[in-house]
């Protein structure tokens, strides 16, 4: 969805041709919006900007831009990059009996409008014309598709954007009351790629016995680590992400009820290069019993085991099954249990 849009009034940079200014445009929040040429550029949550040109003149003009206050100029010989980007262009007019001599840089190209109608306006041939039929011209950049893409790992940028190439100062956004052309500014979001971390855990682990903690992210192509907590303490160092899992190998040393959680870092992304951004992101916690193996052990008192003798349907015990090791009467050391003989000891 299109983003708000800010207008920026800085020191020009980018304008051709000597013409005297007559009529004063003005910027707006959508853009340059009065003249015969107006322009803006929208950004959405899917790190596009949609550029937009409106020509009612014979003649070309171009909308170029720049992301998050880049040097145009660091542009050039760059493969990709519009050949006109990193060009300087003078601008020398007189507006009120007031000179102006102002220099600007060319940046990315953003839209050029489609050719006007003939005659098309070129010096000492057409006369330029202001009153055609307006000519509205559009085109989507994705940012992630631009070489040399500033901060290319950020989710969000910041576009500055204004009319580069065109015969008359008056029609490219130049504001006679502050004596500038105007920059106007959008946003751009939604430029990482959303990532999924699923942690998972043995229910239960015994103090002292390894367990593996496995983290799953997608989509698998991302690369990074992933760190583990417990309880909110950090346990192990970051696990690299090898196709789409992490593993680690934990020892609980302390009987309870810990809390696991897990954080993925994306890998860094270079501003040379194509590679695509991937977003942070977090694991729904999981729960993990950790109890002792073997419990304490404690004794048995006489009678407190009680043994069924084969056809006793009733239940009732036989002779040595009290656990006691001798009987009133007996003058032997040795027991029986169901009539077995047997020793005691």
């Amino acid at each position: 969805m299109p983003m708000s849009f800010r207008r920026l009034l800085l020191p020009a940079a980018l304008t051709a041709c000597g013409i005297c200014l007559t009529v004063p445009p003005a910027a707006s929040a959508e853009g340059w919006d009065q003249g015969p040429v107006r322009f803006s550029a929208s950004g959405d949550d899917e790190c596009r900007v949609h550029f937009t040109i409106i020509n009612e003149t014979n003649a070309y003009y171009v909308v170029d831009y720049a992301v998050d206050g880049e040097d145009p100029t660091s542009l050039v010989g760059v493969p990709g990059i519009w050949s006109q980007t990193g060009v300087s262009v003078r601008a020398r007019f007189t507006l009120n009996s007031v000179p102006y001599d102002i220099t600007r840089v060319v940046g990315r190209q953003g839209v050029q409008n489609l050719a006007p109608a003939a005659p098309v306006f070129a010096p000492g041939t057409a006369p330029y014309v202001t009153n055609r039929d307006p000519i509205t011209t559009t085109r989507t950049v994705n940012l992630l598709d631009q070489p040399r893409l500033p901060n290319r790992a950020s989710d969000t940028h910041t576009v500055t954007y204004q009319v580069v190439l065109g015969p008359q100062s008056a029609d490219k956004g130049f504001d006679p009351a502050t004596g500038q052309f105007a920059l106007l500014e959008t946003e751009v979001s939604g430029c990482q790629t959303e990532t999924v971390s699923t942690l998972t855990a043995p229910p239960s682990a015994v103090p002292g016995v390894p367990v593996d903690l496995a983290v799953h992210v997608t989509p698998m192509e991302a690369a990074g680590t992933v760190q583990f907590f417990a309880d909110g303490d950090p346990i192990g160092a970051p696990v690299d992400v090898t196709g789409g899992s992490a593993t680690l190998q934990h020892v609980f040393t302390e009987i309870g009820d810990p809390v696991l959680t897990a954080t993925f870092t994306p890998q860094a992304v270079e501003d040379d290069t194509f590679d695509t951004p991937y977003a942070a992101s977090n694991a729904a916690p999981v729960t993990i019993s950790v109890r002792d193996e073997h419990p304490g052990t404690g004794s048995l008192s006489p009678g407190s085991v009680r043994v069924l003798c084969d056809g006793d349907d009733e239940g009732s015990p036989g002779p040595g099954s009290t656990g006691s090791s001798s009987s009133a009467g007996s003058s032997s050391s040795s027991g029986s249990i169901c009539g077995e003989s047997g020793s005691a000891g």
